[in-house]
């Protein structure tokens, strides 16, 4: 499963457990995978007919990655990746939608900035979860 959305999304970061939340202003652009691993089950048969494989859900974990224009005024993704904290982090679909958001608690492994030949930089940043992936729908 994937989600991705456009400009019009929303990111919130909580760097103190969810008692302070701070918008990601100029992230602009998301992208939230769920993995999930299964295991496969194989019981003796008498014939090759009957040896079909079942298998279970095991393990999920999830990932992503978050980018836009860079904001030199709000180092809380650099402290956050230099500190191996671990962050709260909620995704709204829309700007407009405020009640429903993805939500989790995440390492940001990575953070890549980039300067083109416009007048703007962007920044990129990779996050993988730590431990449920929840949905807010109301």
């Amino acid at each position: 499963m994937s989600a991705i959305v456009g400009i019009d999304a929303k990111i919130d970061i909580s760097t103190n457990g969810g008692s302070v939340w701070n918008e990601l202003s100029e992230r602009n652009e998301f992208s939230i995978t769920v993995n999930v691993d299964s295991a496969e089950h194989k019981v003796f048969v008498a014939t090759l007919a009957d040896a079909w494989v079942t298998k279970a859900r095991t393990w999920m974990s999830w990932s992503g990655s978050m980018s836009g224009y860079y904001d030199d005024a709000n180092n809380v993704i650099f402290n956050a990746v230099v500190a191996g904290a671990v962050v709260k982090l909620r995704f709204y679909d829309s700007r407009a939608a405020s009640t429903k958001y993805w939500y989790g608690d995440a390492i940001l492994t990575s953070i890549d900035r980039t300067t083109g030949t416009e007048d703007f930089a962007t920044l990129d940043v990779d996050f993988e979860g730590q431990g449920a992936l929840s949905r807010q729908y109301s």
